[in-house]
């Protein structure tokens, strides 16, 4: 690695061989394939290496070391999740808790997004999925990423919830911004109205119950007693923040590249059978999220001295595209054998949502090209992108033959 002056934020304990300007805002290396493009770590990178951006932290490239540290709850923990660090008072319930205090939490959703909740779902999710389709079709255009990628799965999100659905433009601009680089204070600012928003409608399902997830968390336990309003509000956050944003950004990305792909499109058409293994290797090598753990005690690995306070960013999508764990992670392969990914993070943080992810990937790429088995990407325009904690892609037009 090429000699560089070491940067005054960097800390004592980080070695000079350790150093690499990272910045996941706004990285150079990122040019047009967020996830593609960040790969470049792997040749030029430590293992592990630490960034003097955005106030200095770890990054972790490779899908073992992530799978060990993500797991690792004694040194390492969740309450703090931006970077730089917000030290923000408001918390996601449980994904800012760690074991055992997360475990009642988990628990009392896990009924909710369990394997045999979501399948029961997919009548639902056929018919949004339907609906979406219907908007476009006649088009023979769209802008994917807004009109359909979050379209779908955050009126989805919304109707599970029992949220107005006159409410999902306004929610989704502000999940937006929230990701977007942006200021701690503003962020902060942004959770506040959120959890607001939240409490609002809880304190409705309390007087007024719904046939909806809303009103089953009213009614939910934790270690034998009711949920108590700031709880639920903590859980609604984390609900928030995860049904309006992530689900739609994989599915963005992923159809950008099926635009791209006819071959892709004509084993879809012609295979029913290979839609599961489909968005297995889409979440592989479309994984958005880079997942961060604050150290809470000293702890040396591999070389490394983590030390209390550090922060780590684990890049999901670098998990995924480790050519130690899948060879030529470059290639878009559905029958990849032994295909390894950490898209939904692993361990007792595995996100809760997954379940119903995989179904509502799976149910609009099936809908999808079952009425329009053809498209590409429309000449003259060019995908923007978006890093940082959650990777997003906005203005993907694609099209399709009029008579679709």
């Amino acid at each position: 690695m090429a000699t560089i002056a070491r940067p005054a934020n960097v800390p004592d304990h980080v070695r000079d061989d350790q150093i690499l300007f990272y910045d996941r805002f706004d990285d150079e290396r990122i040019v047009d394939d967020v996830q593609l493009d960040t790969h470049k770590l792997h040749g030029e990178s430590p293992d592990i290496f630490y960034s003097p951006c955005n106030g200095g932290h770890w990054v972790v490239t490779r899908f073992d070391d992530m799978s060990k540290l993500l797991k690792d709850t004694d040194h390492f923990s969740n309450r703090e999740l931006d970077i730089p660090p917000s030290n923000s008072p408001n918390v996601m319930i449980p994904l800012n808790l760690d074991p055992p205090e997360h475990l009642g939490y988990r628990m009392a959703l896990m009924r909710h997004f369990d394997r045999k909740q979501i399948a029961a779902m997919e009548p639902k999710l056929r018919i949004w999925a339907n609906r979406m389709i219907d908007k476009v079709i006649d088009q023979g255009e769209c802008e994917f990423a807004e009109e359909v990628g979050a379209g779908f799965p955050v009126s989805v999100f919304m109707e599970l919830m029992g949220l107005p659905l006159d409410k999902l433009e306004p929610f989704r601009e502000v999940v937006l911004e929230y990701f977007s680089e942006t200021t701690l204070e503003r962020r902060i600012e942004m959770q506040d109205y959120i959890i607001g928003s939240m409490r609002e409608y809880f304190l409705k399902r309390r007087t007024d119950p719904q046939d909806d997830l809303m009103t089953k968390l009213v009614n939910e336990t934790v270690k034998g007693r009711p949920l108590t309003d700031h709880e639920l509000e903590s859980i609604g956050f984390l609900l928030f923040i995860a049904g309006l944003d992530t689900v739609a950004n994989t599915m963005t990305f992923t159809f950008r590249y099926l635009a791209e792909s006819p071959a892709l499109q004509e084993r879809l058409r012609t295979d029913p059978n290979s839609y599961v293994d489909f968005v297995e290797e889409a979440l592989r090598r479309f994984s958005i999220v880079s997942q961060t753990r604050i150290v809470k005690k000293d702890f040396d690995y591999e070389g490394i001295a983590f030390r209390q306070g550090d922060m780590i960013a684990c890049p999901l999508y670098l998990g995924g595209m480790d050519p130690e764990r899948n060879p030529e992670p470059e290639k878009f392969d559905i029958d990849r054998k032994d295909r390894g990914h950490v898209a939904f993070s692993t361990g007792a943080h595995t996100c809760l949502g997954n379940f119903l992810a995989r179904a509502e990937m799976r149910v609009m790429t099936e809908e999808w090209i079952r009425r329009i088995p053809s498209f590409r990407l429309k000449a003259g325009t060019r995908p923007e992108w978006r890093t940082g904690g959650v990777a997003a892609l906005h203005n993907v037009h694609i099209e399709w033959p009029a008579d679709k």
